[in-house]
């Protein structure tokens, strides 16, 4: 049985409470990744959330530091990278949204590093089925969320003058709260994975409405650009 000694040497620099604090920082990095503190395989939702032991070296879970007390430490590092990452993609549409067009693809941008940044790390912790739930949900309400700022920023450029600065500032907003939305969303169906909760047959049917819009708001969004181009058109020749 192979476990991780992360400080060979750390018993002749530091006394047995320094030491002990430092092994227990560093089980506590591993379990936010979703590894096992002794021996670093990679884990499931069973021994994170409802401490079975490792199913690689037996090795048993902290419950200190697993379940309830895990999902509430993934939130906390959600929130530190949500308001810093949130605050340089709204900084960086401030200033692409005053060029129509690449305003929308700022979006797209903050859309992809949204997935990739909360969604995929925290939700590969949970259990398979609530993993598929927690993931399409979420990125559907994401979908709805990028074409209705969509529509409503590239309509705003047909405004002179006050029309680009809203379009900036709604867009920054809207990354904002599309970032608190989903990581508030992953979060809570972490604490529910860590009670061992089941799914709710409601969340099932969410999901179905939520397609159901993503749909209606892509057909939006394309009667929107069709709208645009057409007054965009008819502004050139009329000043022709």
């Amino acid at each position: 049985m192979t476990t991780l000694d992360p400080l060979p040497s750390a018993s002749n620099r530091l006394g047995p409470s320094a030491l002990q604090g430092a092994l227990q920082a560093h089980h506590r990095a591993l379990l936010l990744d979703g590894r096992c503190p002794s021996c670093a395989e990679l884990l499931g939702a069973r021994s994170l959330f409802r401490l079975a032991p490792c199913p690689r070296c037996e090795a048993p879970i902290d419950p200190e530091l697993a379940g309830v007390h895990l999902a509430d430490a993934v939130k906390a590092r959600g929130n530190r990278r949500l308001w810093f990452v949130s605050a340089a993609v709204g900084a960086l549409h401030l200033v692409l949204g005053w060029i129509p067009f690449l305003g929308a693809i700022a979006l797209l941008a903050a859309a992809a590093w949204i997935r990739v940044g909360i969604l995929q790390p925290a939700s590969a912790m949970l259990g398979v089925k609530r993993r598929a739930l927690t993931r399409w949900t979420a990125r559907t309400l994401m979908g709805v969320g990028v074409s209705l700022a969509v529509i409503v920023t590239q309509l705003l450029t047909l405004l002179p003058l006050i029309g680009l600065p809203l379009e900036a500032i709604i867009s920054a907003g809207q990354v904002i709260f599309t970032a608190w939305a989903v990581s508030a969303y992953i979060h809570r169906q972490l604490r529910r994975e860590a009670a061992g909760e089941p799914i709710a047959p409601g969340e099932w049917i969410a999901l179905a409405l939520a397609l159901a819009t993503l749909v209606g708001a892509a057909i939006l969004l394309v009667l929107a650009f069709t709208f645009l181009i057409a007054s965009l058109d008819w502004a050139l020749e009329w000043l022709e």
